[in-house]
């Protein structure tokens, strides 16, 4: 096995890159872009001379980073000193304790373009939108005769959330391929470079990537699955606000209010514990039950569903899961938790409005 090393020094790529972006220090390389890309290019410029840097070089770099990074945010705001050149002094406190050495300024010039080309990557990735999500809506319910299918709507909302996070990847992935490779080919024309190295220093970008990159596509799978919620309810002329709502720490994606019954839907990937903060606040949310949608069912279990049930709502699953073969002849829960394909037909029934055909 190999030997484990968690030195930061070791990957100091990695560090620069995240200490550049991180919301403690006031995410600065998201808003100071112009500035990074002056100071990497000057020192670019400094390690590109004909004689090594010395230890004298190093300090004067590093004066430069400081009074670079610091001079480019206000000091103060009102009366006071404003938090973001607080946050900055913290970040560049972290990395100059980073820089000990030549070699670390120049992966700090590295860190600097790796973080600029990733939020530029990210700023033109191409984004899993309505569009996206209105036509995957429509293939699932619709048959071959263009005819809607009600059984359908579970399976629509799986398949926006399924084929949404392959769409994102994608369009996330083959930009960061492309700058992988020129970073790569630009490292191994050093020669003082090995190639152990140059996979330090790129593991450390896609890494940071990656964790960039997954952030924005967790910001996005809310309002996508809310998106398709909504659609479906178009489809089926199911009367609904179409719009999320917040009840302190309670969130309901949509909620469909009828004749005879009005209904609060939390649909989410995973139910997890958060489903507990809607239970025994119908009340407080103004409708008469809550009926909760999860695609995974890793977090479905005998005591959520009794919970559910107790509070007089529901949550739908799929016919072919475990949960459902489980506990489906469970009369203590028989209300509680409700087939997947009958979800839009119970909705219609409950709220009072036209059934679908």
């Amino acid at each position: 096995m190999a030997e484990y090393s968690g030195d930061p020094s070791d990957f100091k790529v990695y560090w620069f890159s995240r200490d550049l972006v991180a919301a403690s220090f006031g995410g600065y390389a998201t808003k100071e872009v112009d500035t990074l890309k002056r100071l990497s290019a000057h020192l670019a410029r400094e390690l590109d001379k004909d004689r090594p840097l010395t230890d004298s070089d190093v300090a004067l770099e590093t004066q430069h980073i400081e009074d670079t990074i610091t001079g480019s945010v206000s000091r103060e705001y009102g009366d006071d000193i404003s938090k973001r050149y607080r946050q900055t002094e913290d970040l560049v406190e972290r990395i100059l304790r980073r820089i000990e050495e030549p070699d670390d300024l120049r992966e700090f010039g590295i860190a600097i373009d790796a973080v600029v080309r990733t939020s530029e990557v990210l700023d033109i990735a191409p984004s899993f939108g309505a569009s996206q999500i209105v036509e995957i809506v429509d293939e699932t319910l619709e048959n071959e005769s263009g005819a809607l299918d009600p059984a359908a709507a579970y399976d629509a909302l799986f398949n926006v959330d399924f084929e949404g996070e392959a769409y994102q990847l994608g369009a996330q992935r083959e930009p960061l391929i492309d700058y992988v490779h020129e970073k790569m080919r630009e490292l191994r024309s050093d020669p003082y470079v090995s190639e152990t190295e140059v996979a330090r220093i790129v593991s450390g970008i896609v890494q940071e990537y990656e964790r960039r990159a997954g952030q924005s596509r967790a910001s996005t799978a809310g309002n996508v699955l809310e998106t398709a919620l909504q659609h479906i309810f178009d489809r089926f002329d199911i009367p609904a606000t179409g719009t999320p709502e917040h009840f302190g720490d309670i969130e309901i994606d949509n909620v469909v209010d009828g004749p005879d019954g009005s209904i609060g839907f939390s649909c989410k990937r995973t139910l997890r514990e958060r489903f507990r903060q809607s239970l025994s606040r119908e009340a407080e949310i103004g409708v008469d039950e809550v009926w909760f949608v999860s695609l995974l069912m890793a977090d479905v279990s005998r005591e959520k569903l009794r919970d559910i049930g107790n509070d007089g709502g529901r949550i739908y699953v799929p016919r072919d899961s475990f949960v459902w073969d489980r506990y489906r002849d469970d009369e203590g829960l028989s209300y509680a938790l409700r087939p997947a394909d009958e979800f839009i037909r119970d909705v219609a029934s409950f709220a009072g409005v036209p059934a679908p055909r």
